[in-house]
């Protein structure tokens, strides 16, 4: 079993290696050390909300039966795939940022000030100053999943520095585009294996072990969860199953991303058939995700010399109510679903079980 779990997380992994390429040149972690804090959470924003998703998506392919003693058990292959929208692949923004020296150089020359116009000893004094603070700044251009030929510009706002009037100027960061080229859809893998029924509950683990994904580092994740129907407890059965559940999953990228995600939700099956069988399936649900990123952003000193400092920040994925319609179609040991999840972040999802359903 522990092979077999192996051989699936090297596919799962695969299929995230192509979505994020993991191949590109510079790293991620380069990018963002490029970036200040408020220029980064807005640039990864959208994946930390696909992130979120995912995580919260493909757990379900109906309610238990309501029964107190039954045999469920089995091995389902799922994946999900959040999409996004032409909105998410740009954004604009103010935040703090600090300049490097190349930067700082850009900026005065633009205003024609330069150790030739004002004399080198004052040039470097007005340098010193501008580098020495972060500067509340317009920060746009792509994101994370926008185009790669798009570069982020941060907007220096003007200032007079030592009687020098510094004028209005958009560095271009050179080293910042879409890194993930313009991505439509985040696709996500999961190995899931599902037991019951005990007092008409089933309860599902979600594994994935360290996999390496080139410059990204390791990817990972776990999550476990239960769902109940009530219904067990009722005199009179139901005309449908109907059932409450919860689900939590954490997931970690090399050091730069690490995510927790929850479900809270309400869902209704119907079974129809028996041995081959299809149950259509809905599902209501509240669900939130956190993404803790972390990486080192370097900047220029005062001194001339190059700062590092790291840097580590919480985002909140843009996940809340969810409405998911599905089906499931049984052939004996053989199990095939598939799902569409209405939501901030639309979701699709699909997944192939064997074993007792």
């Amino acid at each position: 079993m522990k092979q077999s779990f192996r051989y699936l997380s090297v596919l799962f992994a695969l299929i995230f290696a192509f979505s994020v390429s993991a191949q590109s040149d510079p790293t991620l972690e380069e990018t963002l050390s490029n970036l200040s804090s408020d220029a980064a959470s807005a640039y990864v924003a959208p994946v930390i909300s696909g992130f979120g998703s995912n995580l919260n998506s493909g757990w379900i392919t109906g309610a238990p039966e309501a029964i107190k003693f039954g045999l469920t058990l089995n091995l389902r292959v799922v994946a999900m795939g959040s999409m996004f929208g032409d909105d998410d692949k740009s954004f604009a923004s103010t935040g703090s940022f600090r300049y490097t020296s190349a930067q700082a150089d850009d900026i005065l020359s633009a205003s024609g000030i330069s150790p030739s116009t004002v004399g080198s000893a004052q040039y470097s004094s007005i340098k010193n100053e501008l580098l020495a603070q972060s500067w509340q700044v317009n920060i746009s251009g792509p994101t994370i999943i926008g185009s790669k030929e798009e570069y982020l510009e941060v907007e220096f706002p003007g200032a007079t520095i030592q009687g020098q009037n510094v004028g209005q100027y958009a560095v271009t960061l050179d080293e910042v585009n879409g890194y993930l080229e313009d991505l439509s859809l985040l696709p996500m893998a999961a190995a899931q294996l599902n037991v019951g029924t005990v007092f008409g509950t089933n309860a599902s683990f979600r594994y994935l072990p360290d996999i390496e994904l080139g410059d990204l580092g390791k990817f990972s994740y776990f999550g476990f969860g239960l769902i109940h129907n009530p219904g067990v407890w009722m005199k009179n059965p139901l005309p449908v199953d109907v059932a409450v559940g919860f689900f939590t999953q954490t997931l970690t990228v090399g050091d730069i991303f690490e995510s927790t995600a929850n479900q809270y939700g309400v869902y209704v099956s119907k079974k129809f058939g028996y041995g081959i069988s299809i149950t259509p399936y809905l599902g209501l649900t509240m669900e939130t995700s956190e993404t803790t990123v972390a990486y080192d952003y370097e900047f220029t000193d005062p001194t001339g010399g190059s700062t590092v400092t790291s840097v580590s920040f919480d985002l909140e994925g843009k996940n809340g109510f969810g409405a998911t319609i599905g089906a499931n179609i049984n052939l004996l040991i053989l199990n095939l679903n598939v799902d569409y999840k209405m939501a901030d972040i639309n979701t699709v999802s699909a997944g192939v079980s064997f074993g007792i359903h």
